[in-house]
């Protein structure tokens, strides 16, 4: 009887820790996280857990990003989707939805492309769930091998993108403001510094094919204004073949990267014909030395940055 109590209250104790974390709030019984690319998202985040209950939804803070899900009677582990983003949590805790959670979780499943991850999502298998959450750890590992120049670069050498407190401004999300992620059609993966050059490259499902170019590193904190150029809006979501128009607060040259829709010269930007995440690139006519970046989100379950 007393080994059944112990057991009983170093389990409590457990979960009282685990719920410590990013989104502020957490109890016990819930997940909680920040969802964010570099600035807070907003609409709404959905959570499915190992069993095919009905999947959760709830609010996203847009001015922090944060979002709780209160988990009772629900079976880990547990996943969780904000627009094209995913995480994971094996149970009460923080789980923050972003850029490298979204890597993470695909390679923890071998994702090979974005299609293949939201239909997933969409039609989830509760054993393919669990076998994935084994896998995180090794995805953690995997990720900071692969990326490992730039994370030293932001002083990012002791973080989980999914677990470690996460706020508007800190760390990583600097790191997100300066390197935008797109991933095309075909999952191939590409980091890029606010000029448009490559830091990374790799596929979506495989962290350790990938490639660093660790002089592309730029200076860190820049930010979208280090080059005097501000795009507006600076991200966008939208249906695969949508428009959006960008506007640009001094003139500009507009490009797209191989394979991401096409754009304007007066910035109306129009998506593929297929899911995936963009980039949206202004270049200075004044100075070409100097550029921004916006990133665009195709695809049918997105949601306004």
């Amino acid at each position: 009887m007393l080994k059944r109590a112990l057991a009983a209250a170093a389990m409590i104790a457990a979960g009282v820790i685990a719920g410590c974390g990013s989104g502020g709030g957490t109890t016990a019984s819930s997940v909680s996280g920040v969802a964010a690319t570099g600035a807070p998202m907003s609409g709404t985040a959905y959570l499915r857990d190992a069993t095919g209950n009905p999947e959760m939804s709830a609010q996203i803070n847009p001015q922090s990003g944060a979002f709780i899900f209160d988990v009772s009677g629900k079976t880990p582990p547990f996943m969780i989707r904000a627009g094209e983003f995913y995480s994971m949590s094996g149970g009460p805790g923080t789980a923050n939805v972003n850029p490298l959670s979204t890597l993470m979780v695909a390679n923890m499943a071998g994702f090979g492309n974005m299609s293949t991850m939201n239909s997933f999502y969409t039609h989830p298998n509760g054993t393919t769930i669990r076998s994935m959450f084994t896998n995180m750890s090794t995805a953690r590992e995997q990720m900071h091998q692969t990326l490992g120049p730039l994370f030293a670069a932001y002083g990012l050498t002791d973080v989980d993108p999914i677990t470690t407190t996460y706020s508007i401004g800190n760390r990583l999300d600097r790191m997100f403001d300066d390197v935008k992620m797109t991933i095309d059609h075909s999952g191939t993966v590409t980091m890029m510094n606010l000029s448009g050059d490559p830091v990374y490259t790799g596929p979506m499902g495989n962290f350790a094919g990938g490639t660093m170019m660790s002089g592309n590193i730029m200076m860190t904190g820049s930010g979208q204004n280090a080059s005097g150029i501000t795009i507006t809006p600076g991200s966008a979501t939208m249906n695969v073949n949508g428009t959006r128009q960008f506007s640009a607060n001094i003139p500009v040259t507009w490009s797209v990267g191989l394979n991401s829709g096409s754009i304007t010269s007066d910035g109306l930007y129009t998506a593929p014909p297929f899911q995936g995440m963009f980039l949206v690139k202004a270049t200075g006519i004044a100075d070409p030395t100097k550029s921004a970046a916006a990133m665009v989100y195709a695809g049918s379950m997105g949601m306004m940055m």
